[in-house]
């Protein structure tokens, strides 16, 4: 079934209720069903045909959910891109996919009208190059009939961030969308209809995406966006909207903790979902105490929807650092050895790997990179994360480090993580990235490079690293920095580390 379906169910049971807003505009979900009716009806009228993909440069906005519903009606493909990119591979995505149409706002006008973009249709949003958004909405009081689409045909591509290389097109099915919505519905039972969310997290990456707008619409929600992220307007936006969800990063998280969360009332706000990096352990008890919520880290991938593994509500048993059990609904798990393929036992690290509903089919036009990426175990196909992680007794995950982060240092393997809670033990230490730089005898050198707020030294950082680990695990190199560089979802970009500090080596 078609996705976008669920807009049009959710405009009959909660039609009057708030479905979405941001810092410029509401709807409500009657409003919605009718505005991406109207998208739809445009695109058809411009010609945009079933299959064509329509490419979304967009800022976190009503109007970027309603072109991406309405998209979908019509039974086009949303393509979301990453406001990030630059004009280049802004360019690469859209020939990558042969879009048909941009759907963008004035703010990226003069970036894809100083170049040919290649698409037949340009539509902007408070512009004025292309077709205006509003004109397409012209047709605003015809309904649609949404585009007969099944669990396995293709519903949208969503793009990796590209930081080692060329972005990748992932491939997600309506089949995917349904079982990673309802996944969350079912874990997460704070989701309701009564739920108000905060989605900041960007719309064109899958946590922002499928992690709270499009769960939340399936149960009638209301759902708040920030375009972009300042830690005063999320807290000011929770307090003043009785915000009782929302998802962040950590890097977020650290940003709410020093900020401080004092003379806003949070009171409405209960869960808080971490993921998209690993979640430093000494700072979840800091953000419960701070937020007056319960911390629920969890993981995924875009290549996974993201749905994969997560903490529940009430679950038994909590554990600091690990990112929760499997989604046994939709998803089992695999951790084997990455030279042998074998499965590990309990604690021991191994790679992850995923299969289930949530499992992409593949790369977009990448086949190469589906062959890398998608290997045959015991009649199953399972997608190689690359992440290293290791499931304990009690079947909890816990993330270790990225395959490619891994530092080989005189021969022993170090997992940056590990190193990084032990710095994050430090008083005054804001924020650590751990990466591997060149080194003449040992091949590579652990380097660590921090932000503080107070009075922490290399030595320090030695000492206590000496204390917790193994000698070969602790840092050579202790580079003090004001900020450290992030990706588009804000992570700790590890790529611009190990360029900027390995240089010195």
């Amino acid at each position: 079934m078609n996705f976008a379906n669920h807009v049009d169910v959710a405009a009959r049971t909660h039609g009057e209720s708030l479905a979405m807003a941001d810092p410029r505009r509401e709807v409500s979900y009657a409003e919605l069903s009718r505005e991406t009716d109207a998208v739809a009806n445009g695109l058809t009228d411009l010609g945009v045909d079933p299959g064509d993909r329509v490419a979304l440069l967009l800022p976190n906005s009503v109007t970027f959910t309603t072109a991406y519903f309405g998209a979908m009606k019509r039974g086009a493909v949303p393509v979301p891109v990453n406001l990030r990119f630059d004009p280049e591979t802004i360019g690469f995505v859209l020939e990558n996919t042969d879009a048909s149409a941009l759907i963008t706002s004035g703010r990226f006008e003069e970036t894809v009208t100083d170049r040919d973009v290649g698409v037949d249709h340009l539509i902007v949003a408070d512009g004025d190059a292309g077709v205006g958004y509003d004109e397409l909405l012209d047709d605003s009081g015809a309904t649609v009939d949404v585009a007969g689409r099944r669990s396995d045909e293709l519903a949208e591509i969503l793009f990796t961030s590209g930081t080692t290389g060329r972005p990748k097109g992932v491939v997600h099915t309506h089949g995917n969308l349904g079982a990673n919505g309802w996944g969350y519905v079912r874990y997460f039972p704070f989701y309701s209809a009564e739920t108000v969310g905060l989605t900041v997290v960007p719309l064109f990456h899958a946590a922002g995406l499928n992690v709270t707008t499009t769960p939340l619409t399936l149960v009638g929600a209301e759902n708040h966006f920030l375009p972009t992220w300042d830690a005063e307007t999320a807290l000011e936006t929770m307090a003043a909207r009785g915000v009782t969800a929302a998802m962040f990063v950590p890097t977020m998280l650290i940003d709410l903790l020093e900020h401080g969360t004092e003379g806003y009332d949070l009171s409405a706000l209960s869960h808080v979902i971490v993921g998209g990096a690993p979640m430093p352990k000494e700072r979840i008890e800091a953000v419960e105490a701070a937020l007056g919520v319960t911390l629920l880290e969890g993981y995924g991938m875009t290549e996974t929807t993201p749905a994969a593994a997560v903490n529940r509500p009430g679950q038994t048993v909590r554990k600091a650092g690990s990112i929760g059990p499997p989604m046994r609904d939709i998803v089992d798990v695999r951790v084997e050895d990455p030279e042998t393929g074998e499965t590990v036992g309990t604690d021991q690290r191994g790679e992850l790997l995923w299969h289930g509903d949530t499992v992409t089919p593949g790369y977009w036009n990448l086949p190469e990179a589906n062959e890398e990426s998608f290997v045959d175990r015991d009649g199953k196909t399972w997608l190689r994360s690359g992440d290293i992680g290791r499931m304990d007794g009690d079947g909890h995950l816990f993330v270790e480090d990225r395959l490619d982060d891994m530092i080989v240092t005189g021969g022993e393997n170090v997992y940056p993580r590990e190193v990084e809670d032990v710095i994050y033990e430090l008083d005054g230490v804001v924020e650590v990235g751990v990466v591997g730089t060149p080194h003449d005898r040992l091949g590579e050198q652990v380097t660590a490079v921090v932000v503080a707020d107070g009075p922490v030294s290399a030595a320090d950082v030695e000492s206590i690293c000496g204390e917790r680990l193994a000698d070969y695990k602790v840092p050579r190199s202790v580079e003090f920095v004001e900020s450290v560089p992030k990706t588009s979802t804000r992570k700790v970009d590890k790529v611009a580390l190990r360029d900027r500090f390995g240089e010195d080596g």
